[in-house]
Parts: C-alpha cells; sequence; structure tokens
C-alpha cells in the first residue's frame, strides 16, 4: 500500500469571466465553466485538506453494517471487508477530513458538490481521539461560544447513501462547555471485580444496552471490542485549570444537532505539589564536581526555580495504562494521574522540570509522550521544554517501575559530548511533538519454530540460539544497522519538517559494537564496558568473529554508537574501502606548514606532530593501550602484531619523532558525537584568538608606568580565549611546572596583543601638533615596522597581558628580540609611550597565544575550544572545575624539547619558554604517565604530542588535517516533498508500520514508512 496525502488537491476549477455558463462537474477532474464567449478561463485551486492539525486512526467495516473495529483488526486486504482511515481535523474549515487508508484516497463525503466535503463540525477543531473498539470518535472544538465535544459514529464516516440525509452539523451528538478544550483522552471504567458489573455512571447507575433506534448514526460503545469496561472522556480545560470526566456513551446517546452543555461527571483541580527545598540531581560520576579542586567552592549551587502562586494550566497528554502524565504550561511540573479509577482520579507525586544549565528557570511543557515498558524493564516519559534557548528541546524522565528519580535524567559521557545539554535533547529547530515507536519482527526459534518478542541481538560466536539470526551479514544489507528499527524509539517531529530518531532500547545494540572484545575489568578507550563471557563460558572472546573468520557484530569503531535517549546514527560508524568513511577518520596524515617562504628547514630542525598511545584504565597495568588511527582507509597502529586492537592488515604508526619525518595523531574514539561530518583543524604555533584583527583597540598609559590597558567596547576577551598571566598560572600544577619558576613561566605563557595596525598617514595633521621629535613617523617605522609584510610584524608591537578582563587588557611589552630572546635593553613604560604615541587614535590589533601552540577552527584562528569566562569581578577565569563538561575543552598545546637534540642550549628547565623537557633515550617518545607525559594534548577529536625540532618554533608555524567520519544523526524529511511546510503532530501507526505527520500548510497528511524511513510514495488521489 503506498500512499501520500496533499492538502493541496491535483482537482482544480477553470471559473470563465463571463456572466453566464454552464457548470459541469466531473468527478476526479476540473470543474469547467462553459460558455458563449471566447475569453480565457481562470484557474482556481479546490484544496483537500487545509490548516490540518491533528489525527485520529479508525478501522472501520466496509460491509453492511460499518461498525468500528479494533485497529488491530486492519487493514483486512484478503477479503477488503475492513479499511484503515485517518480522520484529520481541518482548523480553518472547522471540519473532519477522512483519509481511507486502503483505498489511497480523500474520501468526499458530498460528491455532488464541486471540490471535497469533509465532516462539519461546529467551531475549530483541536485534539480527536478514538475509543479502543474504533466505535466512535471525539473531536473538541473551540470558538466565541462554541465550546465543546462532539460525537462522530464511526458509521457515519463515509458519504450518505442514496437513503440518508447529506452529512453536516445535525448529524452529530454533541455537548457545550464552560470554556474551550484543550486535551483529551479515552479511559476505560472497569468493573470492580473480573466478570462483575459495570457502572455507566460514577454515581453507581448500572451499564445498560444504549437504545439505538432511530438512530442516524448508531453507535454501542458497550459493544466494542478492547478492554471491558465503561469508555470515558477526559478533558482538559487548560483556561479554568482542570480536568473533567465525561461519559462517551450517554454523549453518543445525545439527540443529534443539539448543543448544550455537557454533563460532567467528576472534575479534577490539578494541585500538583512543588518542592520546597534545592532539587538534587541524580549526577552521573562525570558531571560530579570534585570538591578539591581549586575554586570549586566557589561554585553555583544547583536551585530549583523559584516558588509562584500561578495555578496549573494543563497541557499535552500521554497514557500509559492506568497512569496519565499532563504537561503544563504554567509552573514547572509534569503532573501524574492514576486513572485506574476514572471515576476518582488521584495526584501522585509530580515530575519535575527542570534546567542543569539555567537552574533558575521556571521550566514549562507542552507535548508529552510515554513509551512502552521495554524489555528491560525501562520506561521513559518525554516533555517538550517549552521556552528553551535558543530552541526548545525534549527532556527525558525516567518513570521505570522502582525509579524514585523526578527530575530529568542526566545522561553520562557528557565530557565527550559538550555540545549536547546534559539533561535534554535538542535539535535545532524547536521540537513540535514527540512519540515513540515498538517494533520487532521475531524470528523463529531454530528448534520450536516459536519467534519471542524483544529478543536481543546474540553477538557470541558460539551461541545456537535464535538471537544469532539478528546478527549483521557482511554487506549490512540485513541484521542489525542503522536503518533497521527492531526496539524502542523516540521520534521527535522539528519545526523545518525533519522527524529525528532517538534510541530507546535497541535489540540489536548488542551486536553494533567494535570487533574485538573489552577482556579488562574497566571502561576501554572505545567506550566498551567489560565484556561478560558467554553463558558455559569462562571468558568472553577475544574478538566477535565465528570459526570461519567471519564477524559475528558490526564492527564499528565504538560501542558507544548507540547510547539509549540519544539521537540515532545514520551510518555504521566503520571507515573502509567497501562502506566508506564513516567512523572519525583522518583524510590524511598531518601537514606541516612554515609561514616564512624563505625559510629552509631540515627534517631535524622542524617541529613534529606524533601520536601518542592512550593511557590503560586500569591502574595496575603498566603498558598503555596502543595507538590506532584510520588514515583514509586503511588502519595505522603502533604495533602490528595480529593481536587486538590492531590487527594483521594494520599498517605501522611510528611515533618516535627521531625514527619518522612523517607527522601523525589518534583520534579519541569513545564518542562519536564528538565529531562534526567534516572538520579542518589547524594547530599554529602562537596562533591568533580573532578570525580576524580587531579595528577598535585603544591604549592608554601612563607617564613612567610599566603597563598600560587596552580598551575595547566591542571585545569579549573572555569569550574568545584569553590567557592571562593569572589565569594561565591556574593550568602549571597539571603541566608540573616547578613552583619556584611558576611566575616566570606564566608570564612566558600569557596571550600577548600584536599590534597590526598602521601609523596615521604621512599627511595627516597629527604630526604637525607638536609631537615629540623621536615620535614622528620615521621613528615610528623604525621601532614598530610596517605592515607590507603581516607574517614578519616587528616583536617590539608585541604586548603582554598581565589581566584580562571582558572589554579591556592590562598590557606589558614582551622586550624579545627578534630570535625570540629577552631584550634587556628594553624600558617597558618607554616602549608603552612610544605605542601611545605612534598608534594614537585606536589601531588594529589581534591576541595571540604565547610560547605555545593553538588549535583553531578551519581558517587556522581562533580558539576551538576553552572554558575561559568572565569570573564575578570580570576577570576571565577557567570554569571547568566547576563545569566537568568542559574536561576536554582543550586548545592550547605545550611542545616538548628533547635536551639531546638541542644545538641552541635552550631546552632546560630554568628557560621560562619551556615547559616538558625530556632525553632521547629516557623520555622519547613520550608515553602516558611517563617522562613529559603532562604535554601530552587530547581534546575531543585529538591526540597528541607536540616534539620541538633542533630550532625553536617560530610565530605561524602550523600543521593541519582533515577529519570525516563524524556523527550524523538519523532523520526523516518532509522537505523530499515540498519547502512550504508546518508540521504539527504525528502519530504511529503500528499496524501498518507507519509513523503519520500532519503539516498544517501544503502536506496535510503524510505517512512514514519506518522500514525505509522515507514518505510512502505520492498517490495519484489528493
Amino acid at each position: 500500500m503506498n500512499l501520500y496525502f496533499h492538502s493541496s488537491s491535483s482537482l482544480s476549477a477553470r471559473v470563465s469571466t463571463c456572466a453566464r455558463g454552464l457548470v459541469s462537474a466531473v468527478a476526479g477532474a476540473s470543474l469547467v465553466v462553459l460558455g458563449a464567449c471566447s475569453q480565457t478561463p481562470v484557474a482556481v485551486d479546490l484544496h483537500s485538506l487545509q490548516a490540518s492539525g491533528k489525527v485520529s486512526f479508525v478501522c472501520r467495516a466496509d460491509d453492511g453494517s460499518p461498525a468500528g473495529h479494533k485497529l488491530d483488526e486492519c487493514p483486512d486486504y484478503e477479503h477488503a471487508t475492513r479499511r484503515l482511515l485517518g480522520l484529520v481535523t481541518q482548523t480553518a474549515t472547522n471540519e473532519v477530513a477522512i483519509v481511507d487508508l486502503y483505498a489511497g484516497a480523500v474520501v468526499d463525503v458530498d460528491p455532488t458538490t464541486p471540490g471535497y466535503s469533509f465532516l462539519r463540525v461546529g467551531a475549530s477543531p483541536g485534539a480527536i481521539v478514538t475509543t479502543p473498539g474504533g466505535a466512535a470518535s471525539f473531536v473538541g472544538v473551540s470558538g466565541f461560544q462554541k465550546n465543546g465535544i462532539f460525537a462522530l459514529p464511526t458509521t457515519c464516516l463515509s458519504p450518505p447513501k442514496a437513503s440518508e440525509v447529506s452529512r453536516d452539523l445535525t448529524t452529530w451528538a454533541a455537548c457545550s462547555l464552560s470554556s474551550a478544550p484543550g486535551e483529551i483522552t479515552v479511559l476505560v471504567d472497569p468493573p470492580a471485580a473480573k466478570g462483575g458489573a459495570i457502572r455507566g455512571a460514577c454515581d453507581g447507575t448500572p451499564q445498560a444496552k444504549p437504545d439505538l433506534t432511530d438512530r442516524e448514526c448508531p453507535a454501542d460503545l458497550t459493544a466494542e471490542g478492547g478492554p471491558v469496561g465503561r469508555r470515558k472522556l477526559l478533558v482538559s480545560l487548560p483556561d479554568e485549570h482542570k480536568l473533567v470526566l465525561l461519559d462517551a456513551q450517554s454523549l453518543l446517546d445525545r439527540p443529534a444537532g443539539e448543543f448544550t452543555s455537557c454533563t460532567v461527571e467528576a472534575s479534577y483541580g490539578l494541585n500538583a505539589q512543588l518542592p520546597t527545598s534545592p532539587i538534587q540531581p541524580v549526577l552521573p560520576p562525570d558531571l560530579q564536581i570534585d570538591k578539591t579542586a581549586a575554586g570549586a567552592d566557589a561554585c553555583v549551587v544547583t536551585q530549583y526555580p523559584p516558588l509562584t502562586a500561578t495555578a496549573p494550566t494543563p497541557d499535552g497528554f500521554a497514557l500509559s495504562g492506568t497512569t496519565l502524565y499532563v504537561g503544563d504550561s504554567t509552573l514547572p511540573v509534569v503532573h501524574v494521574l492514576d486513572v485506574s479509577d476514572p471515576c476518582a482520579v488521584q495526584e501522585q507525586d509530580p515530575l519535575l522540570p527542570y534546567s542543569y544549565e539555567a537552574p533558575g528557570r521556571v521550566v514549562t511543557t507542552t507535548r508529552v509522550a510515554v513509551s512502552p515498558l521495554t524489555p528491560s524493564g525501562k520506561q521513559f516519559v518525554y516533555a517538550i521544554d517549552r521556552n528553551d534557548f535558543p530552541s526548545n528541546s525534549v527532556m527525558v524522565f525516567d518513570v521505570s517501575p522502582g525509579s524514585t528519580n523526578r527530575v530529568p535524567l542526566l545522561f553520562p559521557g557528557e565530557a565527550r559530548q559538550p555540545y549536547l545539554p546534559p539533561d535534554r535533547l535538542r535539535f535545532g529547530p524547536n521540537v513540535k511533538d514527540v512519540a515513540f515507536v515498538q517494533r520487532d519482527f521475531p524470528a523463529p526459534d531454530l528448534t520450536t519454530g516459536v519467534g519471542q518478542y524483544g529478543l536481543a541481538c546474540d553477538p557470541y560466536p558460539d551461541s545456537t540460539g535464535p538471537g544469532i539470526q539478528y546478527r549483521p551479514n557482511s554487506d549490512f544489507s540485513s541484521g542489525a544497522r542503522p536503518l533497521n528499527l527492531r526496539g524502542v524509539f523516540g521520534f521527535a517531529l522539528l519545526s523545518d519538517g525533519h522527524v529525528a530518531v532517538i534510541d530507546v532500547e535497541d535489540f540489536d545494540a548488542p551486536c553494533r559494537r567494535p570487533e574485538t572484545s573489552n577482556t579488562s575489568n574497566f571502561v576501554d578507550f572505545r567506550g566498551c564496558e567489560p565484556d561478560k563471557a558467554a553463558p558455559g563460558e569462562t571468558a568472553p572472546p577475544l574478538e566477535f568473529t565465528d570459526v570461519n573468520k567471519v564477524l559475528t557484530v558490526t564492527g564499528e569503531s565504538t560501542c558507544n554508537v548507540i547510547e539509549a535517549n540519544r539521537p540515532r546514527s545514520a551510518s555504521l560508524s566503520i571507515s573502509n574501502s567497501s562502506v566508506g568513511l564513516r567512523a572519525p577518520t583522518l583524510r590524511s596524515f598531518p601537514q606541516f606548514t612554515d609561514p616564512d617562504p624563505a625559510a629552509v628547514l631540515s627534517a631535524e630542525q622542524q617541529p613534529h606532530l606524533l601520536a601518542v598511545d592512550f593511557p590503560n584504565p586500569d591502574p595496575n597495568a603498566t603498558a598503555p593501550v596502543t595507538a590506532q588511527v584510520n588514515i583514509s582507509a586503511q588502519v595505522y597502529c603502533t604495533q602490528t602484531n595480529g593481536l587486538p586492537p590492531c590487527d594483521a592488515t594494520a599498517q605501522t604508526l611510528v611515533v618516535d619523532p627521531n625514527k619518522t619525518l612523517q607527522n601523525s595523531l589518534v583520534l579519541p574514539l569513545s564518542e562519536p558525537r564528538s565529531y562534526a561530518a567534516d572538520e579542518t583543524p589547524v594547530l599554529t604555533f602562537e596562533g591568533p584568538l580573532f578570525s580576524k584583527p580587531s579595528m577598535s583597540g585603544f591604549i592608554q598609559v601612563t607617564a613612567g608606568d610599566p603597563n598600560g590597558t587596552l580598551h575595547d567596547p566591542d571585545a569579549n576577551f573572555c569569550g574568545a580565549g584569553v590567557e592571562d598571566s593569572a589565569s594561565i598560572l591556574t593550568e602549571a600544577e597539571s603541566l608540573q611546572v616547578p613552583s619556584k619558576r611558576r611566575a616566570a613561566w606564566a608570564s612566558a605563557h600569557a596571550d600577548y596583543v600584536q599590534i597590526t595596525g598602521d601609523f596615521p598617514l604621512v599627511d595627516d595633521v597629527y604630526w604637525n601638533l607638536g609631537a615629540q621629535n623621536r615620535c614622528n613617523r620615521d621613528a615610528c617605522a623604525t621601532e614598530f615596522g610596517t605592515i607590507d609584510d603581516p607574517t614578519q610584524l616587528s616583536k617590539v608591537r608585541d604586548l603582554s597581558i598581565v589581566e584580562a578582563s571582558g572589554d579591556h587588557l592590562l598590557v606589558t611589552p614582551r622586550c624579545e628580540k627578534a630570535d625570540g630572546s629577552a631584550d634587556d635593553t628594553c624600558d617597558p613604560a618607554t616602549v608603552l609611550q612610544d605605542v601611545h604615541c605612534c598608534f594614537p587614535a585606536g589601531t588594529a590589533y589581534t591576541v595571540r597565544a604565547s610560547n605555545q601552540w593553538l588549535l583553531s577552527g578551519p581558517s587556522g584562528v581562533g580558539s576551538a575550544l576553552h572554558d575561559l569566562a568572565a569570573g564575578a569581578d570580570g576577570r576571565c577565569v577557567h570554569t571547568a572545575t566547576c563545569d566537568p563538561r568542559k574536561k576536554y575543552f582543550h586548545a592550547r598545546a605545550f611542545e616538548v624539547c628533547d635536551s639531546a637534540n638541542d644545538p641552541a642550549k635552550t631546552c632546560k628547565d630554568t628557560n621560562p619558554a619551556v615547559t616538558c623537557v625530556a632525553t632521547t633515550g629516557a623520555g622519547i617518545p613520550v608515553t602516558p604517565g611517563g617522562t613529559a607525559s603532562q604535554c601530552i594534548f587530547e581534546d575531543l577529536t585529538a591526540r597528541f604530542v607536540v616534539y620541538r625540532g633542533a630550532n625553536a618554533s617560530t610565530r605561524g608555524m602550523s600543521f593541519s588535517w582533515q577529519t570525516t567520519g563524524g556523527f550524523t544523526p538519523l532523520t526523516m524529511s518532509l522537505a523530499t516533498q515540498s519547502s512550504n511546510i508546518d508540521p504539527t503532530s504525528m502519530s504511529y501507526l503500528p499496524e501498518v508500520g507507519y509513523l503519520g505527520v500532519i503539516d498544517a500548510s501544503t502536506l496535510g497528511l503524510s505517512l512514514f514508512d519506518l522500514n525505509s524511513l522515507g514518505v510512502v510514495a505520492p498517490s495519484p488521489f489528493f
């Protein structure tokens, strides 16, 4: 069955401009006006679905008794006696459209009228629901003095027969409400005991068979299929801050065409108890603050938003069994209602929406969804954060049996995926709706032939159970793979028309992993937990390959390609010649560049960028974990001994600077979400922090003062990651700089201002206003040099940063010679006076790192990651001690120098410009935990050591490389069908495996096939 429903019809009308004409309606074709004139007809589009809002699906008999059925009894392809219908609300025309999914057509309920006619209701329709047995549907309507509920019996969800009158407002039973209805859900009031009597009303009146005599549209909910019990409608009235209970059958029994007040059986005023003390979120280990770290006492304490007197306002509904979750648009709660007795709804302790990033913000919610209970016993509620910035987001609550956590889940591994909020899902575009899908294709047991739902893929090579049937095949066309949605998954409908897929519990996850097992007792560098032995075995296998060396798993780069309640990957995390580059991969080895085209450096004189092994997570182990990286489709390792984690096909990765001319690095593999699809990082010695020079720097000096102030009202120095002497001094301990030389080291490594601007023009009146004789343009050019070659600016233009604040810097001259050595003849106060004299009216400038390498973006400028921010006094300070998510926010690499390869004899601990000293044969190559290992650089996407060459590194030297194979989330998209879209809601139809998405603009009802994740092929009917 291939379906797709446009809201704009292919049916069109050609209306003549003649005053008289003959109108002829041609069904399924065009409305044509014919007349005795020759004017060109005017084409007028007639529409089918317009301003669609929500959908409810109904199973309807297509025989002499068009009654409703349970959804799982549709569609009936074999006998064609039942049809699956979609009821789509039309908010602009006050109608409910009928889409026949079996026939692939929009139903015209009045073929005698040109265009499409639908079921008219009394006002703008909102929520729509159908009873479990499909006997009737109910739609809430709102408008001036038209708030109420309309009942649509399934027996009349079709064009009228010859003996029936047209479908109009008088066809339906309805009742009015005191205010506009919000969400509606159908509850079942069960008998007090199994097989006992069913009450017809909350006052205990026994249920009786309804009198359907002379009903044009009969509906008997007492006889429909589904759970045993009386059908009730629980309706929210947001303006009145309450819920009301109606009896569904009683509403159907009302005289058609009337609109009198609804009979409210019960009314429930929401009254969630807000906490009176600060929320204590359950922090995973990697988000717990180290209380002994410097500055940790100053960390902001998490607080719950201030209590307000605002009344609760119900919003989205999500029903799971006898528990109803209700969003709230004014209070920071998700109400939890026990609806096991619809006549006596009980409010439980609410869920508490909250923001880890902005704990003082009042978090309110719109749509909510609740997952089915997974085979592992987990259940989650997704709630849309209404006012999150920069776009609304989805919070995840754990409501599994036994869970006592009432705040949003905080996800582990945040240090490796800091771009994702730790307690919610944010996608860029706004989230319009959320839903859950549970799917499986049970493979038959090889012995009994009986399939088992929820069976996990079995990767163990010697297994023979039915779980082995879910393993991936050699070309990944079947079995475990990204497009095979077998398990429980979340879906987020985004405002740009995409639907994001979220892993909740993937039954194939055990087979989505690396080839090698983790035989240690610790999480390995691939993010894999320690592997357990298969049943009957004493130890896990070394590799997940069978006796024929065929993989039993996907062989992906990490075990974290699937993470619960995180976006699903669109591709396998593999890089090889058959699959392509889909795992984090270097396209080629890093390249070195010297900015001085005249420089000719030998290999020994050049700096080297080299990979370094990973630390062993086992504290008792002595050997590090072998470094490994993909260079294009080829694997390189620091050893090729045929043992994990390297194999016989790997090439040798040499990491000793005395034995290789090839630069290299490794990519941390534990978290694929750290990587963008493609990146071109640049590592530059004394690289600039600004993407381009600022033009608004004003330098203020005081006679005799060695320090001056650079003011720039347009700057954000802390946001740019500027390090002054104090902020960089906090890193000296971790870099193991001896305490007695830390002050000098901090001064030598603090960032500096580089003046890049020119002097006033030669004919500028400034030079004739009595300036000092030594302060003339020629003298300025002699002292500070010209800007003819921006890569060779004089070092006299460099001002070291003593203190950095948001919009100003305290600076002093660096006083260095051209070769980088100290200039003892330099007088800082005199140089500053000259700076002020030669650059009197503001100047262009940039900020550079000092005696270190800066990792930046593709243009080679700007710090990629840092943890600097303005403190309470405005000074730039490090924040990682208070925010563990910034653990890998590093952009500065300190080079290692080899004292045995040092012609200039500057590689010594007493040199303040030097950070790490090692010796060939004693500490080189650098290894984790060894000599100079404190200078190993690792951020989210790179791990390496920079070795200084025989010549000192000079400003502008750089290494660059390209990475690919980053994380791409799996999505489905309406944008393939139209650029004019406004998605509003979605609903899963498990009977056919389709996810229905409602678009209020041009697409109406679209169906996504969850086997292909594409929109079902367009139908000729619209």
